[in-house]
């Protein structure tokens, strides 16, 4: 049972030469003349996120900015400008596409002057919580096998959206990025007027790390029906290219990371089918396929991280292992510093290339032991809808980035047919 420190704890440790970029806002504050802040909602890196209530909502007409809103004020030193343009693309680029629905983007943006300079604002409609968040409030912590079909559906939606019509990759899926709606409007409500109150403008932080909000009650009962994902923050998304043009960079999350990522081979659209390949099984299993894939330092390892996916899903084919050799080669327009400090020439160096030797054999064999086949992973489903589950997967987790599925290939799927029929018969 998580302890709570009695004592509340502000949030912003940061030093100060760090803490100084943030807006020193406050709740009872209105910002571009018409936002009044009511309470923190969170903090990262590099931004505060407020909620606020739109003092020019009108309940008569139909809003583009709804009465409540959350605003992302950005610290001076990060460039939220990235996000702000992909959202537009985003936001115009196919309004009638489904996937559009299951994607958090702006309802308004402004500028905020500080005693430093000027905050970029992003405006949103508030969200309920994190998938993340929801998922470890369950009492089993993993989502029954209907909703989390629902939600693999709406996550696919979005991503068939960003690729095909948007021209984007996002690069950065996992579930503090998927957001969940409320499952109506009262709970919001209640919410904020409880805020108003009652103002909480910190958390507090329980012993093991987690920040736990102080709100009335726990946001209401869940309704499962009525909860929608929507996938956010496009800070880190970068433009698809034609052809075979692709990108040499560092992406995604240590855990998510797509092998070619890190043998420093080339990579495109389908790095985001991978990232939701492994998601699966965070929702379905609680549990991560690829776990601290880390070395004796204790910090990222691609070597490790090669071991456990050939542990997991055998041995890479042929066509990577040599594409992995001929970039070894490639050489990059600059130097490029990695996480340990050296100056590299190329990504698979910046990674700690190579990673295969002569004979295509994985150089650190000492790294791979006996482990689960994939199919032993998979516990929430059995029979016909567990080999059509893995399936599915399949399509997602192949060593070749081009041999993965679309988006829109995997909605296509027998796995979701279930889901298809129950949803017509609500219609």
């Amino acid at each position: 049972m998580t302890q709570i420190i009695d004592e509340p704890i502000e949030e912003e440790l940061f030093p100060d030469d760090r803490l100084r970029y943030f807006h020193p806002t406050k709740p009872g504050e209105v910002l571009d003349g018409r936002y009044k802040t009511i309470t923190k909602l969170g903090f990262g890196t590099g931004s505060t996120v407020w909620l606020a209530e739109n003092l020019k909502f009108k309940w008569w007409r139909k809003p583009v900015v709804p009465r409540f809103v959350s605003i992302k004020i950005a610290a001076l030193d990060t460039d939220a400008s990235r996000e702000t343009t992909n959202s537009r693309l985003i936001t115009s680029a196919n309004p009638t596409h489904d996937g559009l629905s299951f994607i958090r983007t702006p309802v308004d943006d402004f500028h905020l002057k500080g005693l430093d300079g000027t905050h970029l604002c992003l405006v949103y409609e508030p969200m309920r919580e994190t998938l993340f968040r929801l998922q470890h409030r369950l009492q089993r912590q993993r989502l029954a096998p209907p909703l989390f079909k629902f939600f693999i559906y709406c996550l696919l939606q979005a991503v068939d959206y960003l690729h095909t019509e948007c021209h984007l990759i996002h690069t950065d899926i996992k579930d503090d990025n998927i957001m969940i709606t409320f499952e109506n409007d009262s709970v919001l409500t209640d919410f904020a007027n409880f805020q108003k109150k009652s103002p909480q403008p910190m958390h507090v932080r329980a012993e093991d790390g987690r920040a736990i909000y102080l709100s009335q009650g726990d946001f209401g009962r869940l309704r499962g029906s009525r909860l929608l994902p929507e996938l956010a923050d496009f800070n880190l998304a970068f433009p698809g290219r034609d052809g075979n043009l692709h990108h040499l960079s560092v992406v995604q999350p240590h855990r998510y990371r797509a092998p070619e990522v890190f043998l420093g081979c080339p990579w495109s659209y389908s790095v985001d089918i991978w990232n939701i390949g492994l998601l699966m099984w965070n929702l379905l299993e609680d549990i991560n396929l690829f776990d601290r894939p880390a070395g004796e330092d204790g910090e990222y390892d691609a070597h490790v991280h090669l071991a456990q996916m050939v542990c997991l899903l055998g041995d890479p084919p042929e066509a990577l292992i040599k594409r992995e050799q001929l970039f070894r080669k490639h050489q990059l327009g600059t130097l490029v510093t990695n996480f340990r400090g050296k100056e590299c020439r190329n990504m698979n160096e910046f990674w700690g290339g190579p990673f295969f030797d002569d004979h295509n054999q994985i150089l650190r064999k000492d790294l791979i032991g006996g482990g689960k086949k994939l199919a032993d992973t998979v516990t929430e489903f059995v029979g016909d809808e567990k080999e059509a589950f893995l399936d599915f997967a399949s399509g997602m987790l192949q060593w070749l980035p081009e041999k993965r599925k679309t988006a829109k290939e995997l909605l296509q799927h027998p796995f979701l047919d279930s889901f298809y029929k129950d949803r017509a018969r609500h219609l």
